[in-house]
């Protein structure tokens, strides 16, 4: 059986940024179905990215586009990478501020 994970990205877009963040939003939401985004009711701009059921090779190859990490096989200039460089200049404080956590079922 495959081992499946919720994702949570979480960010925050510049004020100045947000219509183009959101139009980006929708567009990337008709391309992953798995994928929801919330904006934090207290901290307009404070975005989360939820991302339901992806395998432990589709986290790992979405954390390193996202982050810029260097992964064997998987190049910062693949057709992913270049997806998520498109919000780079919109989060405050750049690429390194974008905060990826994994979580898995636990069976008590």
């Amino acid at each position: 059986m495959k081992k499946v994970c919720i994702v949570f990205v979480e960010y925050r877009i510049e004020k100045e940024y947000r219509t183009s963040y959101l139009t980006w939003a929708a567009v990337l939401k008709q391309q992953f179905e798995q994928m929801d985004v919330y904006e934090g009711a207290e901290q307009p701009g404070l975005f989360v990215e939820i991302w339901n059921g992806l395998s432990d090779e589709a986290y790992a190859a979405m954390k390193a586009a996202r982050t810029g990490t260097i992964t064997p096989g998987l190049p910062d200039e693949t057709e992913e990478g270049r997806l998520w460089r498109r919000i780079d200049p919109w989060i405050a404080g750049g690429r390194g501020k974008v905060h990826i956590w994994k979580f898995t079922r636990i069976t008590p």
